[in-house]
């Protein structure tokens, strides 16, 4: 099904087969968005997802896994930044994660995905006040936080990670994968 897909533009294919992104910018800070087709559960077991951890009754859906990265980007080189911590005041960055869950729904909406897989960036020069698991499970849902106003937007779609066991990963599932 993947490559019955005709990725047009804002969507770019220019980093190999199986791998597309989206660029934009907010309060003048280029970024990306980026997304790999995972073909197998092996794949994406070596992407280091601890799967069944976050998601038990996972099984892996014939219309497509997809791993989500998001980080600065060069513009003039394509070069990512190495997630590190980027600091917004007022409301950008909440115009930030608006435009990434927009990309996100853009990607789907195109791509009819199963699931999305992302894990949250280690703060390895302590920059961040939040670690961004709390961020992520307080967007989704999860560890006891209520579902999100950008998340309830999601109809039919559902939310786990492996945080409870000190992991960093976390699995969305869509509504295309309760049709299955």
């Amino acid at each position: 099904m993947v490559n019955a897909i005709s990725w047009r533009h804002p969507f770019n294919e220019a980093f190999g087969e199986g791998i597309v992104f989206r660029l934009f910018e907010t309060a003048g800070i280029a970024y990306a968005v980026g997304f790999e087709h995972i073909k197998t559960m092996h794949e994406l077991l070596t992407k280091g997802v601890d799967i069944y951890h976050a998601c038990p009754d996972f099984l892996f859906p014939a219309n497509g896994v997809w791993t989500v990265i998001f980080d600065r980007i060069d513009p003039l080189t394509q070069q990512l930044y190495g997630y590190q911590h980027v600091e917004h005041t007022g409301v950008m960055g909440g115009r930030v994660l608006f435009n990434v869950a927009s990309i996100i729904f853009d990607h789907y909406t195109v791509s009819c995905a199963a699931a999305y897989v992302f894990s949250a960036a280690n703060d390895c020069e302590n920059q961040r006040k939040t670690d961004l698991t709390e961020l992520y499970s307080a967007l989704l849902g999860l560890d006891g936080h209520p579902r999100s106003r950008l998340f309830q937007r999601f109809d039919g779609w559902c939310a786990w990670s492996d945080t409870a066991i000190g992991g960093r990963s976390y699995v969305v599932t869509t509504k295309s994968y309760k049709s299955l």
